[in-house]
């Protein structure tokens, strides 16, 4: 009966003026609640005084106003993907860096499946590799980033550049027990001298070394060319490729999961990049709010990804397995939290 009850009590909040309890009741069964019901929760809810009459139509009262704001935090907490607990805390951080936000162009998720124990001996203790249809999983995510600021300055003083990030898919137990997933960088490079030397002066932060790289992104028509040359030149991480980005691809042959909407889940729905500082005993997590991912399948035309063929996990331990392409989606980062690294 609760949703009922919610359910017209925003009725109200967007009548603006009140509504008939005539108007209520249909304004309720036109959203597919049985009539009776609809009647009992509007009796409940003049019993309850949150709502009233006045004049001959139905209004909220303080108290509505209130049961509807409690409902709406209650709702938005459901919904968080990296809700607050006891065992996290704001910590210190320049409070602009996560202030800020900037919009994706265009980007590529280049979908790696590695064998677990190879990305395991990457991460540092207490994460882990989450594994997914027997296999562990690295992103090498390479986006164009336009108008990076802090809210409130204007788009003209925002910069612009490229960036690759190697995220890979963990988890680790926290302090309360429950077990918490993430993203974990295990590489990430950037064209863009002063962010990068942002990123790599902020070691509260606990992430990744930013490296350096020169990198373009090319479009003609549908095909997308990627190109990523990292200084010094043997570093490891070369990635260059040429990528059909028609609307309405399948999947890659191969590729383990049968749809976009089973990979979605796993791959797509992290929002926590994770770093690990042993020594002072702290695990940092910045979330990342964002639009919704418009990811729809590519297919690698050619392709080279250094790291995954000569690198660290060259010998055969990883493959790529398949390539998503995003659209403009909006990013902003929360304040930097930390918890304490279970004993």
């Amino acid at each position: 009966m609760r949703p009922i009850k919610i359910a017209a009590l925003g009725a109200l909040a967007a009548s603006r003026v009140g509504l008939t309890l005539q108007d209520l009741s249909e304004a309720l069964v036109a959203a597919g609640v049985a009539r009776g019901n609809a009647a009992i929760a509007i009796d409940s809810l003049r019993e309850r005084g949150e709502i009233a009459p006045r004049g001959g139509l139905l209004e909220l009262t303080s108290a509505g106003i209130r049961a509807l704001l409690e409902a709406q935090a209650d709702i938005a907490a459901a919904m968080d993907p990296s809700p607050a607990s006891a065992s996290r805390e704001d910590c210190p951080s320049i409070p602009w860096l996560t202030a800020v936000h900037t919009v994706w162009v265009e980007a590529l998720s280049l979908n790696y499946a590695v064998a677990p124990d190879a990305l395991r001996a990457l991460l540092p203790p207490p994460l882990e590799p989450e594994i997914h249809k027997g296999s562990a999983w690295i992103q090498v995510l390479v986006s164009s980033l336009r108008d990076l600021r802090p809210r409130g300055v204007p788009s003209l003083f925002g910069v612009c550049f490229y960036q690759a990030s190697y995220r890979a898919a963990v988890r680790y137990s926290s302090a309360d027990g429950s077990w918490r997933r993430g993203g974990y960088f295990v590489r990430s490079e950037t064209n863009h001298p002063v962010m990068r030397a942002v990123g790599n002066a902020l070691a509260e932060f606990k992430f990744h070394d930013f490296g350096a790289a020169e990198m373009t992104m090319l479009r003609e028509g549908d095909r997308l060319t990627l190109g990523i040359d990292p200084e010094p030149p043997d570093s490891g991480g070369r990635l260059f490729g040429v990528f059909d980005t028609r609307p309405g691809l399948d999947r890659s042959p191969g590729s383990v999961w049968s749809s976009l909407e089973e990979l979605h889940e796993p791959l797509v729905e992290c929002y926590d990049a994770l770093g690990v500082d042993r020594k002072g005993g702290y695990l940092y997590i910045l979330t990342v709010d964002r639009d919704p991912w418009c990811a729809r399948w590519s297919r690698p035309e050619t392709h080279f990804g250094e790291y995954f063929e000569r690198g660290e996990l060259g010998n055969g331990v990883a493959r790529l397995d398949s390539v998503l392409h995003l659209t403009e989606c909006r990013y902003r980062w929360r304040p930097l939290r930390r918890e304490i690294l279970a004993r």
